[in-house]
């Protein structure tokens, strides 16, 4: 017959009572996940945040015991209405984000109102890679490079006009940005997009197309546009004989559209560094690695904490532009 420990007993007891003084929020922690994480994307379907949104939340499911991470598009507002549906979900780890530029930065800083504030209502689980931008001429204009671009705008002030892809947009302030590195000129004109950008770039009607990644490429073997520089600090898999700006002679340029992955704020830490960890993994399969470079997307590969710096860097980067050129939108 075993004999009898008071002492083990008392454990034992003590180790039960202290289980049951749980809150159930914590039990159903231990078990996550064990439903679909939904995963709000702020932009349309087909768009490189949608697509970076659904190739890693692919990606990351089976380092997820196997549950699915659905997408959820919650288009408008350049990305504000999905990331506050985000901000204002249940912080237990099956509502996640794919947080912007704009919708993490840009947006407050170019004045508009948002319902709510990002360093407050939101947790940030790692980057999801950067698409750069692309400075493209019309090949009448007499540069052939940025340098000379450059100088030209600074030889004729007033003269030189570009676009983007609207007032506020990354293509505009990554201009802007340029800008202010190199004192050369510019007159901003916003479009709905690369395609009326392109037409007016190769009618004349415009001098300077600040484009995407994706509608550079796709103009890459048009005769009519000229592609200086693109202004990631990595060059593009698609267009290798495409210089950077800091290539070009501006040091230290780097101007993306970039995603992370964000969460409610609360959402525990245990719950964020498996997260982060899925993440980080999915970064080095070779299916993701196949779609980002189809994409023009370079994956990154951060901790929460590296993000948040990063998102940190981005925010003072992007205020001393905003300031700069006095640029503000209205609601």
């Amino acid at each position: 017959m075993a004999s009898f420990d008071p002492l083990l007993r008392r454990r034992s007891l003590l180790a039960a009572l202290a289980t049951a003084a749980l809150p159930l929020g914590s039990l159903a922690q231990n078990a996550w996940p064990d439903r679909a994480i939904k995963l709000i994307v702020p932009f349309p379907p087909g768009g490189s945040t949608d697509v970076a949104g659904r190739v890693l939340g692919l990606a990351m499911q089976s380092r997820m015991d196997g549950q699915p991470l659905v997408i959820d598009n919650r288009a408008g507002a350049a990305g504000a209405i999905g990331t506050d549906a985000v901000a204002k979900a249940t912080a237990d780890g099956y509502t996640l984000g794919v947080g912007g530029v704009g919708s993490m930065v840009t947006l407050k800083l170019l004045g508009r109102k948002l319902p709510y504030d990002a360093e407050k209502d939101l947790a940030v689980v790692g980057h999801m890679g950067s698409l750069g931008l692309a400075i493209g001429v019309r090949s009448s204009l007499a540069v052939r490079n940025l340098q000379e671009l450059i100088a030209y705008a600074k030889a004729h002030p007033g003269k030189i006009s570009y676009g983007s892809s609207g007032n506020g947009s990354p293509g505009h302030l990554g201009y802007e940005y340029l800008k202010s590195q190199t004192g050369m000129d510019g007159t901003h004109i916003p479009y709905r997009g690369d395609a009326p950008l392109v037409t007016d770039v190769l009618g004349g009607q415009v001098d300077v197309g600040v484009l995407t990644g994706s509608g550079a490429v796709a103009q890459a073997r048009n005769s009519n546009l000229r592609l200086l520089a693109v202004t990631s600090s990595k060059r593009f898999a698609q267009l290798p004989d495409v210089p950077t700006v800091a290539e070009s002679g501006v040091a230290g340029f780097d101007a993306t559209i970039w995603n992370v992955l964000i969460a409610p704020d609360g959402t525990t830490a245990p719950v964020i560094a498996r997260l982060n960890a899925a993440l980080v993994a999915a970064m080095d399969d070779k299916a993701v690695l196949a779609q980002f470079d189809s994409q023009g997307l370079i994956p990154t590969k951060m901790t929460p904490r590296e993000t948040a710096d990063f998102i940190r860097r981005e925010r003072e980067k992007w205020d001393k532009v905003v300031r700069a050129a006095n640029l503000q939108l209205t609601d």
